[in-house]
């Protein structure tokens, strides 16, 4: 990938020493410690090699609280980087293998060690984009299969930051909110168990119960067809800027599966 053209300069008559300003898309490597590799021949190039370790122990352990709540029911197992399509930045498409980005890593490391505010880090695109396609593997490793699986990381995304990753699963996250709530009004992205330094473990009922909502649809896509359009059919505003309520149009899903 060809990021750009840069000129290398100075970084003073007297520090022996040059300097060279990388592209904006790559600012989320500003501090780390990266190798110096000469590739000589006719066309010299000069590689930047960073250590994104911090990167992947994040990986590792966002996995590991996915795992904890998810351990009410068969468990998901160790995370394996094998299992994602892994680049620097985040793909614009993606198949078979859900994408992990170092760059979302790296910012949300950057947020986590400055103490930004809480929300800011609940909230922010980054964690989105990681529990999301962590979430999607985790729904592969429990039998979950292609659209099914997708809402299911979806969902997941939706609960712990309250944001959703563009998939077209408004009734499907919605669904699973009401579910993980067990008719509690939760709101996404403030559930206490399910934040950065939140005890995923006090999460599983709640994720057992998404779980086997998912599950219920692949089991039955008929039904599960029907209630989403029954669901979308209700979803036009009752009025200006408002629409159906989340628990209401849950108890008509339950209804369209009886």
């Amino acid at each position: 990938m060809h990021l750009g053209t840069r000129k290398v300069r100075s970084a003073g008559h007297t520090s022996g020493s040059i300097e060279i300003t990388l592209p904006v898309e790559v600012q989320a490597l500003t501090g780390i410690e990266c190798g110096i590799v000469l590739q000589d021949g006719v066309q010299p190039q000069i590689v930047l090699q960073p250590d994104l370790s911090v990167a992947q122990t994040l990986f590792v352990e966002l996995w590991g609280m996915l795992r904890q709540g998810l351990g009410g029911g068969d468990d998901i197992g160790d995370f394996v980087l094998g299992d994602f399509n892994v680049s620097f930045l985040p793909p614009r498409h993606w198949h078979q293998r859900p994408p992990l980005s170092f760059n979302d890593a790296l910012v949300l490391q950057r947020h986590i060690e400055q103490e930004a505010p809480s929300a800011h880090i609940q909230n922010s695109a980054a964690l989105l984009n990681l529990i999301t396609f962590l979430a999607i593997n985790a729904g592969y490793r429990l039998a979950l299969a292609g659209q099914i699986a997708i809402a299911f990381g979806d969902a997941l995304g939706y609960l712990v930051t309250g944001a959703s990753g563009g998939h077209g699963t408004d009734f499907e996250r919605d669904a699973a909110l009401v579910a993980y709530g067990a008719g509690q009004r939760s709101v996404a992205g403030q559930i206490a168990e399910l934040s950065i330094d939140g005890d995923w473990s006090t999460a599983q009922e709640g994720l057992r119960q998404v779980y086997e909502l998912f599950t219920n649809w692949q089991v039955n896509p008929d039904e599960y067809e029907l209630a989403r359009e029954r669901w979308w059919r209700r979803v036009p505003t009752v009025e200006a800027g408002t629409t159906l309520s989340t628990v209401d149009a849950y108890l008509r899903h339950t209804e369209a599966l009886e």
